[in-house]
């Protein structure tokens, strides 16, 4: 049997892994945890996400995060941010005079634990959530109105955040992990969040250019983006992004999305906006059609729960048919079988 690292690598590349590589990696808080404890003493996970942390940094407030501010939460979800620090432009230098050191070298030593615990896992780094963070700062209404009216410093803004994540992926590289995830939403419900166009003038260089960094300090780069993403999917295949980790697929369609098949290495649970009613046979098919259409013969595929089961409302039940589900699926069946079922 492959080792977890192998196996990954192998489904990355398309060259046989011998099971779908699966990612357990739950946010901790309390609701979480009462769904997730007690599954992750029985599952392994073969994917490990890390965060640096700096055990110097103070920030601006208590529960306020490096970036400068606080989530206000509304029962299972995230919630929102509250005191949003560049609600104004003219905080900026302020702001960023504020940001924790990412080149700090005590900021990885947890990683480099994680690293050396996991010999056998593959370990990924987390960037944070780069062109969410924007929103995070600014506000949703005054983002989508920087690009037009305020350019340059939202400009600047972007390259900050382009610069702090090489100074993460340096900071990874270094403690010897395999590779990197950002968290970018660019896609609503049925649609774009921007034309491509815009997309194309504000992110397509530095986009490219930070995975082509990436690639060049042998890690892989893992990309999360929720809504309607099709209309970027072309160009995330020309930068050589590794795997695109979506938790909806049904808003866009697996026929439309198997295009991509053999492209791009997909990295999705079952849609969370339907897994939690789906039955036993629903949840066996649709993770049957998902994988035959999104993977190949050869890889191509992998699976990552959704880190927030309470705000879905996922019982834990169900979430362990899905994990199951998974974890029994094997490539070289995949073409003539549907997942094994659980028995009571």
């Amino acid at each position: 049997m492959q080792t977890s690292r192998e196996c990954v690598k192998r489904a990355l590349t398309g060259t046989g892994p011998d099971r779908i590589p699966v990612c357990l990696d739950f946010d901790q808080d309390h609701l979480n945890r009462a769904i997730t404890e007690s599954i992750l003493q029985d599952y392994t996970s073969d994917v490990i996400i890390v965060s640096s942390y700096d055990p110097e940094f103070v920030p601006v407030g208590e529960g306020y995060s490096p970036w400068g501010y606080k989530m206000e939460t509304f029962g299972e979800t995230m919630g929102e941010v509250k005191d949003r620090p560049l609600e104004s432009w003219d905080n900026f230098h302020a702001w960023k005079s504020r940001l924790p050191d990412f080149s700090q070298e005590r900021r990885y030593e947890n990683v480099r634990e994680i690293r050396q615990k996991y010999p056998d896992r593959y370990v990924v780094g987390g960037l944070g959530m780069m062109m969410e963070e924007i929103i995070n700062l600014r506000g949703y209404a005054n983002c989508m109105m920087d690009y037009y009216e305020e350019p340059e410093q939202l400009c600047q803004l972007i390259d900050c955040l382009y610069q702090i994540a090489r100074q993460q992926i340096d900071g990874y590289a270094a403690a010897g992990l395999d590779g990197v995830i950002a968290w970018e939403d660019w896609g609503l419900q049925k649609g774009p969040m921007m034309s491509y166009s815009l997309w194309q003038e504000f992110y397509y260089d530095k986009m490219k250019d930070l995975v082509d960094y990436i690639h060049s300090k042998g890690m892989t780069y893992f990309l999360h983006s929720c809504g309607n993403i099709l209309y970027l999917l072309d160009t995330f295949a020309e930068f050589g992004i590794d795997a695109i980790q979506m938790d909806q697929q049904m808003n866009m369609g697996l026929d439309r999305l198997s295009s991509w098949k053999g492209k791009l290495c997909f990295w999705c649970p079952v849609d969370i906006q339907h897994s939690v009613d789906m039955s036993l046979e629903e949840m066996g098919q649709y993770i049957h059609e998902m994988i035959t259409s999104l993977g190949t013969e050869d890889g191509g595929f992998m699976y990552k729960a959704y880190p927030q089961p309470a705000a879905i409302h996922m019982p834990e039940e169900q979430l362990r048919r899905e994990i199951h589900f998974m974890q029994s699926y094997r490539y070289m069946e995949k073409a003539h079988t549907v997942p094994v079922p659980l028995t009571d």
